[in-house]
């Protein structure tokens, strides 16, 4: 097995890495792949836990979507634009 920051290395390696027509960037990799990645039998919360610890702790947000993960960089999360307090005003 490997531990949560050998993992969150590999992930940020895959970022790095050319595939999908890119030659790095945000991605998104199956609940199985991570498993596999782990070279885990079972991928527990609390391993999936300390993975997306881990990873942020490298710069990167890695989000649960059910049966997949994504992964990209916390500086291009930062850089989305922010909501103004006049359309939360309008929204709330």
């Amino acid at each position: 097995m490997k531990t949560p920051v050998e993992v969150a290395v590999a992930l940020k390696e895959i970022y790095e890495a050319e595939f999908g027509g890119k030659d790095r960037g945000r991605y998104q990799i199956s609940r199985q792949a991570l498993r596999e990645l782990s070279v885990r039998g079972r991928l527990e919360g609390s391993t999936v836990d300390a993975i997306v610890s881990d990873t942020y702790e490298l710069g990167f947000v890695v989000t649960d979507l059910g049966d997949d993960f994504s992964v990209v960089e916390v500086d291009v999360m930062r850089s989305y634009r922010k909501v103004p307090a006049r359309v939360i005003s309008k929204h709330a």
